[in-house]
């Protein structure tokens, strides 16, 4: 029957969308920071606050109520995973400015590995035997496309890449600490509360250390800018809509797509080269993703299945 289908498939399309929109945001922020002044903390706020009006806007219209009557314990619950998935951010947008969009990508792949970690660790997911085996061949993917030259990768592994690193750890805890406040709290609560306090610590970021957060002259540069604000507050949006059905490492491995799609964008878009080694690593990665996923379709009966957006998800029978 085609309606049990279209429901199955609804939480992968929307994280399929969320990796999408993710994969094509870091191409576009290295275009700016080519293209203007703008510096990494300054930007990241923007980015953050655009994504924040977008979110406030919806849950004024959708969630009013339990936006505004939100308790103070889930008020600072929010706010500590909103700094581990959004404030990080301003490390993201750090660590670009001094390296390569192609190898922010690959370190951002190691993704699901760490939210593997923490979701084992707390207990979250079940150790099975093909998910362990799709998580290895993905990591072993993310090894091949750095192989070739791999000593000068290592030589060259400074502020930049430690920084991506620091940023892809802080995302792996937020997809896995964040799951159980959504499904509380409502998808578009929970993102609009985070997306909010972290905005503000980022522009007060920025005026610490003294950046200036000024919108770009051109109009190309403000368009883009609005769609990495816009993108951004989908992308947490389809995220967490996805964990409602799916588990943090089902969501945390789709994740091995951001940096295929991202260097296919770096390469379109920013002439950035594309080397045989990467391409076989890119296909190692999507088979990793294919055999976490069948590993993970016998848990999904198990596992509610929300088609709405209410404050308390409950199970439906639609």
């Amino acid at each position: 029957m085609p309606q049990p289908l279209i429901r199955r498939l609804q939480p992968y399309i929307c994280l399929v969308s969320a990796v999408i929109l993710l994969s094509s945001i870091t191409p576009v922020m290295k275009y700016l920071f080519q293209r203007t002044d703008m510096q990494p903390i300054g930007m990241a706020g923007i980015r953050v606050a655009i994504g924040f009006a977008v979110l406030l806007g919806i849950s004024l219209v959708k969630e009013r109520r339990a936006l505004l009557s939100i308790a103070l314990r889930d008020l600072l619950q929010l706010s500590f995973v909103g700094f581990l998935g959004v404030l990080s951010y301003g490390l993201a947008a750090w660590g670009l400015l001094y390296t390569s969009v192609i190898h922010y990508s690959l370190i951002y792949g190691l993704l699901p590995s760490f939210t593997a970690l923490f979701s084992f660790l707390m207990g979250k997911e079940q150790v099975r035997a093909l998910k362990i085996l799709g998580i290895a061949i993905a990591f072993l993917g993310c090894g091949v496309s750095i192989s070739e030259g791999f000593d000068e990768t290592w030589h060259t592994f400074g502020l930049g890449e430690t920084l991506v690193l620091l940023f892809t750890i802080a995302m792996s805890a937020h997809i896995v600490l964040s799951t159980g406040l959504v499904r509380r709290l409502g998808v578009m609560t929970s993102n609009t509360v985070m997306f909010g306090t972290s905005a503000s610590a980022l522009l007060l970021w920025a005026v610490a250390v003294r950046e200036t957060v000024s919108v770009p002259v051109s109009l190309t540069a403000m368009s883009l800018m609005l769609y990495m604000g816009a993108s951004t507050a989908a992308v947490f949006f389809l995220r967490a809509l996805s964990l409602q059905s799916l588990t943090p490492l089902t969501v945390g491995t789709f994740h091995h797509l951001v940096p295929v799609c991202a260097i296919a964008f770096a390469y379109l878009f920013l002439a950035e080269p594309i080397e045989m080694h990467t391409m076989i690593g890119a296909a190692i990665i999507l088979a990793g993703t294919e055999c976490v996923r069948r590993g993970t379709r016998s848990e999904q009966c198990l596992t509610p299945r929300y088609v709405t957006l209410g404050v308390q998800p409950q199970r439906t029978s639609l």
